[in-house]
């Protein structure tokens, strides 16, 4: 094993995701206690990322419950940033493109899964 790939290893840091043109982050590796951790807060959560952009607030009807798409979008993004080493910033976020949130829509399934 390379020394650089040791040293990542001893800093939990895993691999590379590219969110943007000039935004790229990397994973975690996952230990039990991060996967406990965004497993407890993903609880309750049923849809992918992608689904909850920008969606207002869905009221309970005879077919479904009420959901709050604004917060689970706040869920999602709290949760991407335990996953991370480097935090998304907002202004980051905004400039997430179509690959990027294909990327953060399987990024949790190996914590989750």
């Amino acid at each position: 094993m390379s020394t650089d790939k040791q040293l990542d290893k001893t800093l939990n840091i895993g691999s590379e995701i590219r969110l943007a043109e000039g935004i790229k982050k990397h994973v975690k590796i996952g230990t039990i206690a991060l996967i406990r951790q965004v497993r407890e807060e993903m609880d309750g959560i049923v849809h992918k990322f992608s689904f909850s952009i920008g969606r207002k607030k869905w009221e309970a009807t005879e077919d479904r419950e009420a959901v709050d798409w604004p917060k689970v979008e706040e869920m999602y993004k709290k949760v991407f940033n335990l996953v991370l080493v480097e935090e998304i910033t907002e202004k980051e976020y905004e400039l997430i493109d179509q690959d990027g949130i294909a990327v953060l829509d399987d990024l949790l399934d190996r914590f989750l899964f």
